[in-house]
């Protein structure tokens, strides 16, 4: 099968043939999520669709509300092919899941469009080889992916062993290039606010991408030669979009060594921090690259408040504990580099309104906003601040 990335995968090309099996011997529409309900392989479909079909093939995963509704038939527990009712939420239509297990643990779930009733159980059962078929790949892929997902958070880690030990694992299975100089670039990825995060859709990645939990947050590794990075982070924030509709965020490193994976992932979550705070783009996401994040590269460097109580001196402070609006237009004119035309257009004031406002910074702060490197300072200690929530 060739994925929607353009990457190919052994184990994806047999459980596309599989799902097409299966829809070829029943004549019902078939797809194949894994466990966590991120969608696999999809059959063809013709007039026989409903929404939730429709949305696991569009975001390739099941909505938080439908995974819900199938936990709730108790699909975990299922050993054997499940009905689900047409009907039970509206415009649903009748289904049959069939659980995929191996050696006792399912690894996913063949879902059977079956509105008309005309698949039998017994024509189920006759499908059995191919359900531990898919079972069997399921679980070898995912046996791969927890090792490697060990390996991936040690090769992140700020201890030089771990990530020396894990070097060496990766690139004896292949999933590191073998030429010590080749670099890798690492990802960071969050919701914009503070839930849980999802786990990422690994059958959407592009081939040689990694992946890993790492506490709140997701990290992958794009080795070179891989798709360029920040196309990767967008589209793997996205799928994360349905179950964090207050938008997802993704931090891209610069180019390091896979040896030096943690230098990668500091830089990674000092993007993700300001991809968090930032506006979010077309579909809730938000991604911040290293070569483009200027001064907040320090962040980087410490957590926004030990470098806030560094930079904020007392005149930063007055402005920080004093009128909102002298605050906001001293950040909007120091941001929009001295502008004072494009300060009072994005704060929708006269210009003379600004220059009396701008005329108040000075005297609040001793701060003279015609020399670069007062103005420089101050900008500083406001966007640490700002950061840091203080």
């Amino acid at each position: 099968m060739t994925r929607r990335d353009g990457g190919t995968d052994g184990a994806a090309a047999e459980l596309q043939e599989l799902v097409d099996e299966v829809a070829a011997a029943t004549g019902a529409p078939t797809t194949l999520e894994d466990r966590d309900l991120h969608l696999v392989a999809s059959s063809g479909h013709d007039d026989v669709i409903d929404e939730v079909r429709r949305t696991s093939i569009l975001r390739r995963r099941s909505s938080a509300q439908v995974q819900e509704l199938f936990g709730g038939f108790g699909i975990a527990r299922a050993q054997r092919p499940l009905r689900i009712p047409g009907g039970a939420v509206p415009g649903l239509l009748g289904r049959w899941c069939v659980p995929v297990r191996w050696r006792g643990v399912t690894h996913g779930y063949l879902w059977l469009l079956d509105p008309e009733e005309r698949v039998s159980a017994a024509r189920l059962d006759a499908l059995t080889d191919v359900a531990v078929q898919v079972a069997a790949t399921l679980a070898l892929r995912a046996r791969a992916r927890d090792r490697s997902s060990w390996a991936v958070g040690e090769l992140l880690s700020g201890d030089a062993g771990s990530r020396a030990r894990a070097v060496e694992e990766l690139r004896r299975d292949g999933l590191l290039p073998a030429d010590p100089a080749a670099p890798v670039v690492v990802v960071a990825l969050a919701p914009r606010d503070a839930s849980p995060l999802g786990p990422v859709n690994s059958w959407l990645l592009p081939r040689g991408v990694l992946s890993a939990p790492v506490g709140h947050r997701a990290a992958l590794v794009v080795p070179a030669g891989a798709p360029e990075a920040a196309g990767v982070a967008a589209r793997a924030a996205r799928t994360l979009t349905a179950q964090h509709p207050g938008g997802v965020a993704a931090g891209v490193s610069g180019p390091v060594a896979a040896g030096d994976g943690h230098t990668g992932w500091r830089q990674a979550d000092a993007c993700l921090r300001v991809a968090r705070g930032a506006g979010g783009g077309a579909g809730g996401v938000s991604v911040r690259a290293w070569e483009g994040l200027g001064a907040h590269r320090l962040l980087a460097l410490a957590e926004p408040a030990a470098l806030a109580a560094v930079v904020v001196d007392a005149r930063a402070r007055a402005l920080l504990d004093g009128d909102p609006d002298l605050l906001l237009t001293a950040r909007t004119y120091l941001d929009l580099a001295g502008s004072a035309q494009r300060t009072a257009r994005a704060l929708s004031v006269h210009r003379q309104t600004l220059y009396a406002r701008l005329r108040r910074v000075r005297e609040v702060t001793g701060v003279d906003l015609d020399d670069g490197r007062e103005r420089l300072a101050l900008h500083l200690a406001l966007v640490l601040a700002e950061e840091s929530g203080g």
